[in-house]
């Protein structure tokens, strides 16, 4: 008699993807032939189990905790981070994908990687550095007007999956494509603005702006879904926007009606604040199932297949989109672009300057990996008895993926970390 205890083996596991998730999903089977580099296959995981946990591994995921993603970390210890942001978007994505028959471990991969490439001091960072590799931002005259590809979170996110996580005997973490694919595609992309050096697009579609699997658009909705409520949340906890300005909006108005919501019955704005934000988020989340199914029955009648899917499939339904779209520049108005955000994004814009130029003159202070295995390629001539003759040495040979090397440095860094570099090489 067979006994009924035994492990479930990945084989198994695969079995079990084809009975229960839809036809639209993207199973797990085969996964592995996807990755840059020849594994064995996980014994009783999947290969999109496996791609989530080396992602929760990774040291980039752990920075995470202390990167800013409106307020500063220093002004509360309840505003969102990078990290919390990222659950949040987790937990979103794996809503919507169990609801669609989807693929639960690939799209909570893909949302626990989508920013790893993120800047400390939330977008400004990477507004500068992209100004920098762009050659819009010489560092005062420091280097020459050159076009080094740009900077992009999204790209950079996938540069850490690929190249600057250090664990194995490769470079990277050495994920699926699905999974670099949905990191990638989480933000549209667009080929003509961004040209990342050192770039491996296998089994990327690249051609596409979007995901080419649902999971991977799902992951995108659902980071707008989480910047929209959690930043509208914080932005009413720090009294950067008002309820009374918030109960103005189309979209605050159709979810009262929509779900029964009466603020006289409700004891004050804080408990008005907590339901208001939770049944935002359900009828957002609703919308988007809803509305996808709708897509993908029109889809597969128009092409008589299912995936890769070569447009938007999860979106929002006509009647909300506008609606959400509304919220998101009220969001950008009132919260993200008042006044002590502006004077947080000036400060992080000099911190990140200044310390680009530090280790520009002093590349010997960058202390990472990458950075030794770097110099000790291309080490300096025994000539060189300063670091402005080092510098000099770096430009004349036209060594220019060393200004790639501080932005991989600077873009890894968490606020807290920056801080005390900035005041131990620039302040001291």
């Amino acid at each position: 008699m067979a006994t009924i205890f035994s492990i479930r083996s990945r084989d198994k596991l695969e079995e079990i993807e084809e009975q229960i998730l839809a036809a639209y999903a993207t199973k797990s089977a085969g996964a592995n032939a996807s990755r840059l580099h020849v594994e064995d296959e996980p014994l009783y995981r999947t290969n999109f189990q496996r791609d989530r946990d080396r992602i929760i591994h990774s040291r980039a995921f752990r920075r995470l905790k202390h990167k800013r993603q409106i307020f500063l970390i220093t002004t509360g210890d309840h505003y969102r981070t990078r990290l919390t942001h990222t659950l949040e978007v987790s937990q979103l994505s794996r809503t919507i994908a169990k609801a669609l028959g989807l693929n639960e471990d690939l799209t909570e991969a893909i949302a626990l990687g989508h920013d790893l490439g993120h800047t400390p001091f939330g977008h400004i960072g990477e507004v500068i550095l992209h100004q920098i590799l762009q050659g819009e931002d010489l560092l005062d005259q420091r280097i020459p007007k050159l076009n080094l590809g740009g900077f992009k979170h999204n790209y950079q996110s996938v540069r850490v999956v690929d190249r600057l996580e250090k664990k194995y005997d490769f470079d990277g973490l050495n994920l699926t494509a699905a999974v670099r694919e949905g990191i990638l595609k989480h933000t549209r992309i667009d080929n003509s603005q961004i040209s990342y050096p050192q770039w491996d697009g296998r089994l990327l579609l690249m051609n596409l702006p979007n995901a080419s699997t649902l999971e991977g658009q799902v992951v995108a909705v659902c980071d707008e879904i989480a910047q929209r409520t959690h930043d509208l949340e914080d932005g009413l906890r720090a009294g950067s926007v008002t309820v009374e300005q918030i109960r103005a909006l189309p979209i605050i108005q159709y979810v009262e009606e929509k779900t029964n919501i009466v603020r006289s019955q409700l004891k004050d704005d804080f408990f008005y604040i907590n339901l208001i934000i939770k049944r935002l988020i359900h009828v957002l989340v609703t919308d988007v199932i809803e509305s996808t199914l709708s897509n993908v029955e029109q889809f597969y009648r128009l092409n008589q297949r299912y995936a890769p899917f070569d447009t938007l499939i999860v979106t929002f339904s006509q009647q909300l989109n506008p609606l959400q779209k509304e919220l998101d520049d009220f969001i950008w108005k009132g919260v993200i672009h008042r006044p002590g955000i502006r004077w947080a994004d000036e400060m992080a814009s000099y911190v990140i300057r200044s310390l680009f130029q530090a280790y520009l003159e002093r590349p010997q202070e960058m202390r990472s990996y990458s950075a030794y295995k770097y110099f000790s390629q291309h080490p300096p001539s025994k000539s060189s008895s300063n670091s402005n003759q080092l510098q000099f040495e770096f430009y004349r040979s036209e060594k220019w993926d060393y200004l790639r090397l501080i932005a991989d440095y600077i873009a890894g860094m968490t606020d807290s970390f920056a801080m005390r570099e900035f005041e131990r090489l620039v302040e001291k």
